[in-house]
């Protein structure tokens, strides 16, 4: 998970957001142009009709779309690293298989853009699409679910977040997307338009229109695909709930959940100590009423050290207020009609108590279980990571799940009874 911005930001003074309404940004490519980027991006990937594209074909997308559902995405795992920061913890088609042997049902891919060559403020070409069409056609080849996620660098989304004028290349990218993936089987690929939306304060108002226009551009090329859909806020699920429900049917809407945040990041050492003091933790156990005479570690001190760590072991949290928080969400979905996914929940490994850190998995495991809620867990080889080797690059094919993760998930062998 990218460092989350916890804080209110407030809309310059004196300014008042660009566009509030279904309209096109400032300066935006015509149709045409976006048309022609489009084109030019899926032939750099030779993606032409008939002929097989990393696992996808023209002839396949041709079937009768009414014949075929579309990703359940129950219970899965975020892939980190493979498309976005150091790209050093990719993954091979064997891990994958293992993966899906385990009983993970879907994989997200969380891709940084820049990385391929596009820029927040002037656009481009996004150059690793056939990496990235060549990993989603392993993944599917696995019997996996894929999600498809753009996924900024904290700095590059508030430099794309600070100009309203750059909503146009984030329009054209997905048109780039779109093209590329326009052959991928419906039943197996969704796409994320945009990873934690923040948009504090009146900046609120600019995400729903953008958000709309984003889904319009991934149409013209994927009419019927799985497309996820979130909230500002740093896709908290308080953001969510402030979303009006989209006119489409082929949505899911996501959310992300790390609370007690004050646990579940606790040395997370990214963190803005003006909003938090976990990243100065450690040894912090969950639930609270679990911590006794064991010490808790502040690397520094804070003047609001003490009354956060008193908070957070008033808090309540626990399997039953988690169950409680998920029937919430679930009861919110219900009433609207509309399906949830958590994409991303977790707690980081180091300085975290290890019990501590499987129980509150695997009680919000079963807390989005209870609630209907599909389930993405943050994730699979970095610093939140499941395996034996997180955040150990140099590993790839030879990496084994922490039997405790796989405990807390509810995860067995393939063809081990259950």
């Amino acid at each position: 998970m990218p460092p989350r911005k916890i804080g209110i930001l407030e809309y310059p003074a004196g300014e008042l957001p660009i566009a509030f309404e279904d309209g096109p940004p400032l300066n935006p490519p015509g149709p045409e142009r976006q048309r022609r980027l489009a084109i030019q991006a899926a032939a750099a990937v030779a993606l032409w009709p008939g002929s097989p594209v990393c696992g996808f074909s023209t002839a396949r997308a041709a079937e009768p779309l009414a014949t075929r559902g579309l990703p359940k995405l129950g219970q899965g795992v975020n892939l980190s690293h493979w498309f976005e920061y150091e790209r050093d913890q990719g993954v091979d088609a064997a891990e994958l298989r293992h993966l899906r042997g385990l009983g993970f049902d879907h994989v997200r891919l969380p891709v940084d853009p820049v990385l391929g060559g596009w820029d927040p403020l002037r656009g481009g070409t996004l150059a690793c699409l056939p990496d990235l069409q060549a990993a989603v056609g392993m993944a599917v080849d696995a019997g996996l679910e894929v999600v498809v996620d753009v996924h900024l660098r904290p700095a590059d989304q508030q430099r794309f977040e600070d100009h309203p004028e750059s909503e146009a290349h984030l329009i054209a990218l997905w048109a780039q997307i779109g093209a590329a993936f326009a052959a991928a089987p419906r039943e197996r690929v969704a796409f994320e338009l945009y990873n934690e939306p923040q948009f504090y304060g009146l900046r609120r108002l600019r995400w729903p229109p953008l958000q709309r226009r984003l889904l319009a551009s991934v149409r013209q090329w994927l009419p019927r695909h799985l497309v996820l859909v979130s909230g500002h806020r740093g896709g908290s699920f308080e953001g969510l709930s402030e979303l009006a429900p989209l006119d489409d049917a082929q949505l899911a809407y996501v959310f992300h959940h790390y609370e007690p945040f004050l646990f579940t990041h606790q040395g997370a050492s990214w963190l803005d100590d003006r909003y938090t003091t976990a990243g100065l933790r450690s040894g912090l156990r969950y639930p609270p009423d679990q911590q006794g005479s064991a010490p808790v570690g502040l690397s520094r001190p804070h003047p609001r050290a003490a009354a956060e760590l008193a908070e957070y072991q008033r808090s309540g949290w626990g399997a039953q207020r988690l169950m409680a928080e998920m029937a919430r969400i679930g009861a919110w979905a219900k009433a609207r009609g509309v399906r949830v996914v958590c994409n991303e929940f977790g707690v980081i490994r180091a300085n975290v108590d290890v019990p501590s850190r499987y129980r509150w998995l695997g009680d919000m495991r079963r807390a989005l279980e209870a609630a209907g809620i599909g389930w993405t867990v943050w994730d699979y080889t970095d610093i939140f990571g499941l395996t034996v080797q997180a955040a150990q690059p140099g590993h790839v094919g030879r990496r084994t799940l922490d039997a405790l993760a796989a405990g807390a998930l509810g995860l067995v062998e393939a063809g081990a009874p259950r």
